[in-house]
């Protein structure tokens, strides 16, 4: 069986802010090995070929986290090779909103949760298996600033224009079963955490944010790799604490 330093898995990792926490963790940690998971197999295959040809320590997990069939293939697999999972990135997500001003129907809802909430926690039960087989087990669940209801009252917070009310309640879903980990395996050890990688230029906004995702992905990063003293339960962005 392979034994590396660490197992890490990241959802969604083929492409933007999680493909670049995949690249950064390989290289800046020698001996950690990088599971990309992505729906599509060609495109996590060419992910990860992408960093192999660099000589970082990756591969390619197919895993769709609306499938449970692929969510439980996915953690067999990992169990068969690996033995555990040291550290879960969940950052699979979409925006199901209409952007022209309609009104948000059902099935836009459906589709939203579906991934933003029922996927990431799917996915993050059929690991804790092999996440309790770790030594040091970390959980960080991929949020946006968007799901803070603290914000959302406030009419003077930033990025608190009239709008994507499915995103924003999946957002604000994830952050509270997110903490639901957090205060299970609290005495465990583990390091469960929240973090908003900012408005950052990917496929989800269409490119038309601002921020790189180099610095986005530092947050995940270091809250990925925390030590036995890193904190647990918070929601936080490059800038500090978020408000809930």
């Amino acid at each position: 069986m392979f034994s590396p330093g660490k197992i890490f898995l990241i959802t969604g990792a083929n492409k933007g802010i999680d493909f670049e926490i995949a690249k950064q963790l390989a290289t800046q940690f020698k001996g950690y090995h990088i599971l990309l998971g992505s729906r599509d197999a060609e495109r996590g295959a060419k992910a990860a070929e992408t960093l192999q040809k660099a000589g970082l320590s990756v591969e390619a997990l197919i895993i769709d986290v609306i499938d449970d069939k692929s969510i439980a293939a996915a953690a067999e697999t990992v169990k068969s090779k690996f033995g555990r999972l040291d550290v879960l990135i969940n950052n699979s997500g979409i925006v199901t909103d209409s952007l022209n001003g309609d009104p948000p129907t059902r099935a836009q809802f459906e589709a939203g949760f579906a991934v933003n909430v029922f996927g990431a926690a799917a996915t993050t039960e059929a690991f804790i298996p092999l996440l309790e087989k770790s030594a040091a087990a970390r959980l960080v669940f991929i949020s946006s600033e968007l799901g803070s209801l603290a914000w959302r009252a406030d009419p003077e917070a930033r990025f608190n224009f009239v709008g994507i009310p499915i995103y924003r309640s999946t957002k604000a879903a994830m952050n509270m079963f997110a903490l639901s980990y957090a205060h299970q395996f609290r005495a465990k050890g583990w390091k469960v955490n929240i973090h908003n990688p900012g408005w950052t230029i990917t496929d989800l906004n269409n490119n038309t944010a601002t921020g790189t995702v180099e610095d986005a992905a530092k947050g995940a990063v270091r809250l990925a790799t925390l030590g036995d003293d890193g904190e647990t339960a918070t929601y936080t962005e490059k800038e500090g604490l978020l408000p809930w």
